[in-house]
């Protein structure tokens, strides 16, 4: 019993510490399809609200 008390202060005791990340001499480039598909996304999803808010103004 004595010894189980041990180790759990003993863990509780120890600072926890944080990651270290080296650098990386190769780090991954943006694709340049997936910014482009996430731009017509983006227009696609505002014209979608767009016409949606002029639904509900009833100009449509």
């Amino acid at each position: 019993m004595a010894a189980a008390k041990n180790k759990q202060t003993t863990k509780s005791d120890q600072v926890p510490r944080a990651p270290v990340y080296l650098p990386t001499s190769n780090p991954p480039k943006p694709h340049i399809a997936f910014l482009i598909g996430m731009a017509v996304v983006t227009v696609i999803w505002f014209g979608l609200l767009v016409y949606l808010a002029l639904q509900q103004v009833g100009t449509i």
